[in-house]
């Protein structure tokens, strides 16, 4: 069974099967890079919230509005209003193209937009990022994310983007003199530096990448008036072991 199937305990210690994870991050003013808070989870009769052991142990940890207790698990069965309030409304007239955008179909949820999009708002410092899947019995690994730091490159970067296609091969390259992140990782084609793999999963990243046999490509490119942050869409797939993600650093708090 794939990872994105696991099991966590709830509160009072029974079994919950996860459908589906993401993780909730948050930009640090200061470094501009985002550091993973919780995880949102899709469960069979609803939606839960729990922030990670080692958020909360951060001396500078605040809570997300609506979040307040951070030992607390969250249960709703609707989606929370903190994150439902990022997807994009069914009445907007530029919904269609947003979602061609995602390389969703029209019929998304708003789970499927929600995990596509990160919940992007323009000025907010909260994204959620969809967890890789992860069979334990082959290794197997992929996921799907948004390339960061498209804006902070040149025209040159934003008009290779566009020139890409779908099924497209993209390469990574180690960034060890990055000056925010020194675990961070480029996303290249060629010589042509596009943007970065979001911080929450650098060490995912490049743990797929050791083991050799990592496939990255476009799933979709968009053109310049596009948000640049939502500009290049990338699927990875290969091979980790263990799942960087069962550590004790991405424990919930409850």
């Amino acid at each position: 069974m794939p990872h994105s199937g696991l099991l966590i305990e709830t509160a009072d210690h029974t079994a919950a099967k996860t459908r589906a994870r993401m993780i909730v991050t948050r930009r640090d003013p200061k470094s501009g890079t985002y550091r993973a808070l919780g995880f949102l989870d899709r469960v069979a009769d609803g939606y839960e919230f729990a922030y990670l052991l080692s958020a909360t142990a951060d001396p500078s940890f605040v809570p997300i509005v609506g979040f307040s207790e951070s030992g607390r698990r969250y249960f709703r069965q609707q989606l929370f209003p903190s994150f439902a309030e990022r997807v994009i409304g069914a009445k907007r007239p530029d919904r269609p193209r947003y979602l061609a955008s995602l390389n969703l179909e029209q019929t998304a949820d708003s789970w499927e937009i929600l995990s596509a999009s990160g919940g992007y708002r323009e000025g907010d410092p909260i994204e959620l990022i969809a967890l890789p899947s992860f069979d334990p019995v082959s290794g197997r690994t992929s996921a799907s994310f948004l390339a960061h730091g498209v804006r902070h490159r040149p025209e040159t970067a934003s008009e290779h983007i566009s020139a890409l296609t779908p099924g497209a091969d993209i390469g990574l390259k180690l960034d060890p003199d990055n000056d925010f992140n020194p675990k961070a990782i480029q996303i290249v084609d060629g010589e042509v530096h596009l943007g970065f793999v979001p911080d929450p999963l650098v060490d995912y990243v490049g743990a797929v990448m050791t083991h050799g046999g990592t496939k990255v490509t476009v799933l979709q490119a968009n053109p310049p008036e596009t948000n640049p942050h939502l500009r290049l869409l990338l699927r990875l797939e290969g091979t980790v072991r263990p799942f960087p993600f069962d550590g004790p650093e991405w424990r919930a708090a409850a």
